[in-house]
């Protein structure tokens, strides 16, 4: 496998932290990645069972899911947060997250939206009253709710305090305190979670239910282990760019960007782009927000790119902003490692004529507080016109697990470049590829490839599950397959660009049967789907799904995926 260090492009929710830099990850090794099966946390709220309804007969507070009559003001959070996670509770921070408040015409209430910072899947507003220099909420109030005819569960907000005799794993470490939850209104505009006789600033969702299973067993009450402290909310005008006038004709720009360093292989999407007076404006350079627009100045033959808010990311104010890689050396491992560095601009090459951008820097996408959710290496715009072309050759088994008989299966890397034989970009979104067994056509079967509707022999590029199809970073991907090869591995890619299709050359890998890894995959024993109203299958649900996994020998993961 390639030694070189790939690029990770991850969602906000399990971005990296810039800090002096943020290290470029190294390719995953594939065995942990069959054993983690990228391991995430299930979230309580997401995971609870049902969606939100009218408060039943028996609930005590209103829940309240429409944003309320009034002015909204925007907010930026500091403060601590917790986070519950497999196995405890985790200690974070709120900076950076976006707060909104409704401030009514009655000039006296005031409602918050998603006020614990690490559960944005709540959606009740909190009710506040301003008296005096402070605003006071009643605690009890629901963040979610839900009836299910016979009982109800809710998720309150209330006072929490240090549990000294709790720990992390019991989801204990705070408890539910009586008194008002209120904020310090300031000057400036600030709102700052003022703390209880004991210098206490903490508030939390505790689950509040009539349902005789969860009572019986302590769960009424009880903290769910998400919660702030400390928490300040200064206010934030959020001046997101606008792209040309109406009616400006927008045309393709190809954005491409290396994989990892001292790469020669390019990856690439699609932008929007137009250029007006001394202004270039680009749609898409995000692939999170696609629609955030990124806008440079013209000076001569440069191009300068300055840090601008682009968005709003998994609750963050999101940014582009300009980085460079550099390298350090590792003395314990004994090789350099990469890192991106913020800089104070981006600066391109500019042609005229051409109409093309390059730089040797990197454009990254990330909040004040240096979290990471995409970076670009030596990023360059090229317009582009769609044309017939031959794609590169795939690249097949850069890594490879080999067959295992317990799980039937074996696992190999592909990467299908976005590029024509000749270097140039082609559309990705045109591109599919085939896998080839011992020289045969292979078919994806809904049997055991759970994610397909119906057995195809045709595969979208970037096309990932998070169990299958495994996302290695840096456009490669690890595809499980469920049949032993004996000869060799091929990948051949479709074109479909300028009214036609074209194929690539076939990339192979030989299988060596006599030289056996010593890389040992655990088996799997069970599969279990769960939807977000907690309800389990054997096959996955429409939408989201918790995919638990268990292994032989004994350990689980839980992976959270979109069908």
């Amino acid at each position: 496998m390639k030694k070189a260090i790939l690029l990770s492009m991850a969602i906000m929710a399990s971005s990296v932290v810039m800090g002096q830099g943020v290290k470029l990850s190294a390719s995953q090794d594939l065995n942990a990645m069959h054993q983690q099966r990228q391991m995430i946390n299930i979230d309580p709220v997401q995971a609870q069972r049902g969606i939100a309804m009218p408060k039943a007969e028996g609930a005590t507070q209103d829940y309240i899911t429409e944003q309320p009559e009034g002015e909204l003001k925007t907010y930026v959070r500091s403060g601590e947060n917790m986070t519950a996670v497999m196995g405890g509770i985790v200690d974070g921070s709120q900076a950076g997250r976006a707060m909104n408040i409704v401030f009514a015409p009655d000039g006296k209430t005031v409602w918050f939206d998603k006020i614990i910072s690490a559960t944005t899947a709540t959606f009740g507003w909190i009710k506040g009253e301003i008296e005096g220099d402070k605003i006071v909420i009643e605690p009890g109030q629901y963040a979610w709710y839900y009836d299910y005819g016979t009982y109800y569960t809710a998720y309150s907000v209330e006072r929490i305090v240090p549990n000294p005799d709790g720990s992390a794993t019991n989801y204990d470490t705070y408890l539910t305190t009586e008194g008002n939850i209120e904020f310090a209104m300031g000057e400036d505009g600030s709102l700052t979670l003022l703390p209880d006789e004991d210098g206490v600033a903490a508030i939390g969702l505790i689950r509040r239910t009539t349902d005789e299973f969860l009572v019986e067993y302590g769960y009424d009450g009880k903290w769910l282990g998400y919660g702030d402290q400390n928490t300040v909310y200064t206010p934030f005008e959020a001046n997101f760019n606008e792209g040309p006038a109406e009616g400006t004709e927008l045309k393709d720009f190809a954005m491409t960007y290396d994989l990892y360093v001292g790469s020669a292989e390019r990856n690439g999407h699609l932008t929007k782009g137009a250029i007006v007076g001394d202004k270039i404006y680009i749609q898409g350079a995000s692939q999170h927000m696609k629609d955030a627009w990124l806008v440079g100045t013209i000076q001569g033959d440069k191009v300068t790119v300055d840090k601008q808010l682009a968005g709003m990311l998994d609750g963050y104010y999101t940014y582009f902003v300009g980085g460079e890689v550099i390298s350090q050396y590792n003395e314990e491992t004994q090789q350099d490692e990469y890192y991106y560095v913020p800089i104070e601009q981006l600066t391109f090459d500019y042609n005229a004529e051409t109409q093309t951008l390059t730089s040797d820097n990197c454009l990254l996408v990330a909040n004040d507080q240096n979290m990471l959710a995409e970076g670009y290496m030596k990023v360059a715009f090229n317009p582009y016109e769609e044309v017939a072309a031959q794609p590169a050759t795939p690249i097949v088994g850069e890594d490879y697990l080999p067959y295992n008989a317990e799980s039937g299966s074996c696992f190999v890397t592909v990467y299908v470049p976005c590029e024509d034989v000749d270097g140039n970009y082609i559309d990705a979104s045109k591109l599919t590829y085939s896998v080839y067994v011992d020289d045969e056509l292979f078919t994806f079967d809904p049997s055991f490839y759970f994610y397909f509707e119906q057995p195809t022999t045709t595969v979208e590029y970037g096309f990932i599950d998070a169990y299958r199809f495994q996302d290695l970073g840096g456009g490669r991907v690890a595809i499980e397959i469920n049949q032993e090869p004996q000869h060799t591995i091929g990948v051949k890619s479709f074109y479909a660009g300028g009214d036609t299709v074209t194929e690539s050359e076939m990339g192979l890998f030989y299988v060596n049967q006599t030289a056996i890894s010593d890389i040992q995959a655990k088996a799997v024993a069970g599969i279990r789907y769960y939807n977000l109203a907690g309800q389990g299958s054997d096959k996955p649900f429409e939408g989201i799904n918790i995919v638990v996994t268990t292994l032989t020998d004994g350990t689980t993961t839980a992976t959270k995926v979109i069908k």
